[in-house]
């Protein structure tokens, strides 16, 4: 093998790599840089065309891959690091380039915290064959990497590795120098309002390592108490309900360690204060927007008229989302909290960040103020994007995941179909006496979309001058189709109950279909639809808004300002410093001193009920065939543990499931778990002790 790999690197030329490492890195950080800019642009015009039109952010993102190939000068095997390292960049850019065709949004640091979530739905874009060939591929390429790179002859002279690593850190420092001087002049930004946009013109390297370097949010210049006492001063204190300082879910710490006989956090379910106020639901639409916006798309009928009727109807207007064609939960982050993502590192999801370690105010939290019970609902995995924690740490009292449903109808590319949330809200809506504010996330319309037709029946036939495309439009059409009748359910359901209510309709972003902003009529990519249908006569009001702006307006339309970030919203919106005042209070309530409260954080996370019946054991029986345990609320996710030990289960109905035949002892213990696709138990019964 020595013998062939003199015969591909001929002994000069190893010699010259060795002697001129910091000039080869040099050259090779240059084409390097181009070659993932070809992958993750998908076009080598197009890398070229950015090479000569931002020349300069070109040789910048080459300065970043030097900054990693040159500290291999500290090592005698320095064509091994270099070799190892160069395959390590360009396998982040070919993922970018994977992720790409996938999706909307490009690969960021965050996406690393995601990993278990895409691990749960990567079957549905790549085939087992597929995922298995790519993982030969990144180890065969990796293991050649390193095997040619041992046999390649160590470096003779001396590395000076102190030298090496003070230059490179110093270098490293150089680097965030000329970036500050790059924003000054406006060459570079280290705000992403779009990230997909941002990688385009900004080149990759450049916006990941951004995305690695910000996370979270940066202290603004302003963030000290007297400007937050000034925000408490001019924008809340005529419009505040209590104390700005002592917000209404403020408890003493002897109450936040009861428990209710439900299990709910007690504060959450306080005395409602005598006027009457709406029931609120927003139902988040996965992938919802009106079709007739595509240019070019032809369509045989029209798949959402009675959306359409709602929107001449009622309330409405485009809702401008943070994501496109992924990330569904950064819009739901902005609608339940009313803060801005542009605030956050780029490509940051708050739900895999700051709030797995800290509560903050939300809808949920403001209206439980008010006397207001809480319910999250979603027909998908409860697990993914950690629901099952955050929807703890924004307010809910409830939450009702696919694990928690009956009679779950699949369409044909897996996902629940929608029309079962009609069930699960009125089922919430039943389940208290007072004012219930419901948030439901949908998911039937969720990609990946198909290249060939899945079902010849499809009632709605679409024309595209992108061919490829049309099979994947022809699906898309026909769910959103199936989900204008799910919304026609829901409403005759609504309007049947004797109680006031407001219903939210909303797209979380625009289903990824390769689209660019010259494919739409309004030529926004980020830009969805909402309306707010209700019973109680609104005002028809349409303005266009931002999705943390949401549900403050939808407040303010049935008098409710509780919250800070509401009145923020309803108060300043509009104005000159707007924008800053939200920053410095978000800043505040998630990284800083917690200000705006007196110091500290008022939100306690709830106790998270899942589901809205209580499931439980009657009775266990041993049979000859079978071991069979009886009760109430079973359903296809229900496991029987044994000792602690899950056994294999049988669904059979609402009230039995099936486990193999076990000996079963005096003083056993049995419980029934809910249990997802990702063996993530959700919630146990009460133990059944065997007699």
């Amino acid at each position: 093998m020595k013998e062939k790999c003199k015969k591909i690197f001929s002994k000069n030329s190893i010699e010259w790599i060795n002697e001129k490492y910091l000039l080869f890195c040099v050259y090779l950080s240059l084409v390097l840089n181009l070659v993932i800019e070809i992958v993750s642009r998908h076009s080598l015009l197009r890398a070229l065309l950015y090479l000569f039109k931002s020349p300069v952010m070109y040789l910048f993102n080459a300065m970043i891959l030097f900054l990693f190939l040159g500290v291999g000068a500290m090592f005698k095997r320095r064509i091994l690091y270099c070799s190892v390292m160069s395959v390590l960049l360009l396998t982040l850019g070919i993922v970018n380039g994977i992720l790409l065709c996938f999706r909307t949004t490009p690969f960021a640091a965050v996406d690393f915290l995601l990993i278990t979530a895409a691990l749960r739905i990567v079957d549905l874009y790549l085939s087992p064959v597929a995922i298995v060939l790519i993982l030969i591929a990144i180890v065969a390429v990796i293991a050649v990497c390193i095997f040619l790179g041992m046999k390649m002859p160590k470096y003779t002279g001396k590395t000076h590795a102190p030298a090496v690593i003070i230059t490179a850190v110093a270098y490293a420092f150089s680097l965030i120098g000329l970036n500050h001087v790059l924003v000054y002049c406006g060459i570079a930004t280290e705000n992403f309002s779009n990230l997909a946009d941002a990688y385009h013109n900004y080149g990759f390297p450049y916006c990941f390592t951004n995305s690695v370097i910000n996370l979270g949010m940066e202290k603004p210049d302003d963030y000290n108490e007297e400007t937050v006492g000034a925000i408490v001063e001019e924008t809340l204190k005529e419009q505040l309900p209590v104390d700005p300082l002592i917000p209404a879910t403020v408890v003493s710490e002897s109450e936040k360690d009861t428990e209710n006989e439900t299990g709910r956090n007690p504060y959450g379910n306080r005395e409602n204060d005598g006027e009457t106020r709406p029931n609120i639901i927003f139902l988040q639409l996965e992938s919802f927007f009106d079709p007739y916006e595509v240019i070019g798309l032809e369509l045989s009928e029209d798949p959402i008229p009675f959306y359409r009727e709602l929107l001449e109807d009622y309330s409405s207007g485009y809702l401008y989302v943070p994501s496109v064609g992924a990330g569904t939960a950064n819009t739901e982050f902005e609608v339940l909290t009313g803060m801005d993502l542009d605030f956050f590192g780029p490509g940051e999801y708050p739900y895999k960040t700051i709030l797995k370690s800290t509560t903050c105010e939300s809808m949920a939290y403001n209206l439980k103020a008010l006397g207001y019970a809480t319910h999250a609902i979603h027909n998908n995995d409860g697990t993914f994007y950690d629901r099952h924690i955050i929807f703890s740490q924004l307010g809910f009292d409830t939450f009702t995941p696919i694990e928690y449903m009956y009679g779950i109808e699949r369409n044909i590319n897996g996902f629940a179909k929608d029309e079962i949330l009609v069930e699960e809200i009125t089922k919430a809506l039943d389940a208290t006496d007072g004012e219930d504010l419901i948030y439901s996330i949908s998911v039937q319309a969720h990609g990946e979309y198909p290249s060939e037709r899945m079902d010849d029946e499809e009632p709605i036939f679409i024309r595209y001058p992108e061919q490829s495309m049309e099979y994947a439009w022809g699906y898309y059409v026909n769910q959103i189709a199936e989900d204008d009748q799910f919304l026609q359910d829901l409403i005759k359901a609504l309007e049947k109950r004797d109680e006031p209510t407001v219903l939210v309709l909303y797209g979380d972003h625009l289903p990824y279909m390769n689209l660019e902003a010259s494919d739409l009529t309004n030529g926004v990519l980020t830009a969805t639809q909402y309306v707010i249908w209700d019973n109680m006569g609104l005002e028809k009001e349409d303005m266009d808004l931002e999705s943390y702006q949401l549900a403050a307006h939808v407040f303010e339309k049935v008098n409710i300002s509780q919250g800070i970030l509401t009145q923020i919203h309803q108060n300043c919106m509009g104005e000159e410093d707007y924008l800053s005042k939200l920053e410095v209070v978000q800043y505040d309530m998630l990284y800083g001193d917690h200000q705006i409260y007196g110091g500290v954080n008022p939100y306690v996370a709830t106790q998270l009920q899942f589901g809205i019946d209580e499931i439980r054991i009657n009775s266990v029986e041993e049979r000859e065939d079978a071991t069979y345990v009886y009760g109430e609320g079973f359903n296809e996710y229900s496991i029987v543990i044994l000792n602690g030990e899950k056994l294999k289960t049988t669904y059979v109905e609402e009230s039995l499931l099936l486990v193999p035949k076990t000996q079963l002892q005096s003083g056993d213990r049995i419980a029934v778990a809910q249990i997802g696709n990702d063996n993530i138990p959700l919630g146990y019964t009460k133990e059944y002790l065997c007699p």
